[in-house]
């Protein structure tokens, strides 16, 4: 939940699947994925390049898939510390941003499932009369087309699997107007135009790959489900995943997970939210179930008092037993901890006047600003 930079956001996915082949190829694995992700936290530990900061501390945890943002923010989302990673200019597009040395490092750390938000240079989170524009369709769908290349390209071999999604689509329409009722037919417009673009890029780049030993995806996130399902309102999940065919569909769940006083009722809201996606979900590389992956669960720990590891442990079961690709909590640092109102800024270092105190932050985290870790890591290991 990136509430800081809002739709500011980007979303990739990369997913090492082991057995099996979908029908477009590529590696598919039967096994639950249970990643973390990492991105805007609050606070860190060490001197180096924060993106790489966080996926070896995921690595050391035990993880072996990771969720992170590729975005034209780069800079700001993983700020350099005392070495400078980053290059002195910007990338011309977002393929470039994955070819730099950090996202490189991590690309080729034993994750077997890199999940990435992701963005365009040409229309970064700008998706407003989209739909209207060729130019600028053409342009997302060449970046995301650039990208699939790129990653067919330098990891053929690796087993990995790749899967690029959006930020939370419904928050998008939030965004443009629609926070209440029924999402307006030319936010739908747009978002159906923007998201099939970025669909085109990667199927076309995977069909001129034809390469089983490494596998790109495409994904469509959705994050209020449960408005459909419980009040028929129009929403993404009924309204533009059936226009998109997206190969995966990808979901926010605070919307069903937070919900609930006990582990039966996230459980029966979860299972809604879930069934509620099969139904409208298209299964174009014909990966069953296994098209749908919870992207994101966090607990806000001291808010929730007490609640972390048994909501934890419903969430990770019931995804289990739905049969569907994974989950990733939200998040290894914490990236909603403010003093007086005002976010605490990135990667703030120990012994600095604005790193946050434990109790500033909301409890996004696996691991907190003094150093102790969530009970919540003690669930996760049951899973990896």
């Amino acid at each position: 939940m990136k509430k800081s930079l809002l739709i500011s956001s980007i979303a990739l996915i990369v997913v090492a699947m082991g057995c099996g082949v979908g029908s477009g190829g590529g590696p598919v694995s039967n096994r639950f994925t249970a990643g973390v992700a990492h991105v805007d936290g609050r606070y860190r530990f060490t001197q180096n390049n924060y993106l790489l900061e966080g996926a070896q501390k995921i690595q050391d945890l035990g993880a072996d898939s990771i969720f992170i943002y590729l975005t034209p923010w780069f800079r700001n989302d993983y700020p350099d510390q005392s070495t400078k990673s980053w290059p002195a200019s910007d990338p011309a597009g977002i393929a470039g941003v994955a070819q730099t040395g950090p996202y490189d490092q991590v690309f080729h750390m034993p994750f077997k499932t890199i999940v990435m938000t992701t963005f365009t240079f040409a229309n970064a989170d700008r998706v407003q009369g989209i739909a209207q524009s060729p130019d600028r369709l053409g342009a997302e769908e060449n970046e995301f087309y650039e990208l699939t290349k790129y990653l067919y390209s330098h990891f053929s071999g690796s087993g990995k699997t790749f899967i690029l999604k959006n930020w939370e689509t419904d928050g998008f329409a939030e965004y443009l107007g629609n926070t209440t009722g029924d999402i307006p037919q030319n936010v739908l417009d747009d978002l159906i135009a923007w998201l099939s673009a970025r669909q085109r890029g990667v199927t076309r780049a995977r069909n001129e790959a034809n390469d089983s030993s490494v596998r790109v995806l495409n994904g469509v996130e959705v994050n209020r489900v449960l408005d459909y399902a419980q009040q028929g309102l129009r929403r993404v999940i009924n309204a533009v995943v059936p226009q998109v065919n997206a190969d995966m569909l990808t979901y926010s769940s605070y919307d069903a997970t937070l919900d609930g006083s006990d582990a039966q009722s996230v459980q029966q809201n979860l299972n809604q939210a879930l069934q509620t996606i099969e139904k409208f979900a298209p299964d174009p590389q014909g990966l069953g179930t296994r098209r749908v992956l919870i992207s994101e669960y966090g607990l806000f720990e001291n808010e929730l008092s007490g609640q972390a590891t048994w909501r934890t442990e419903a969430i990770l079961s019931t995804a289990k037993a739905a049969g569907i690709y994974g989950a990733f909590f939200w998040n290894l640092y914490d990236n909603e901890c403010k003093e007086n109102g005002q976010y605490a800024p990135i990667a703030s270092a120990e012994g600095s006047p604005t790193r946050p105190a434990n109790a500033q932050c909301r409890g996004l985290w696996i691991i907190r600003p003094d150093g102790s870790t969530s009970p919540v890591l003690d669930v996760l290991k049951k899973y990896w």
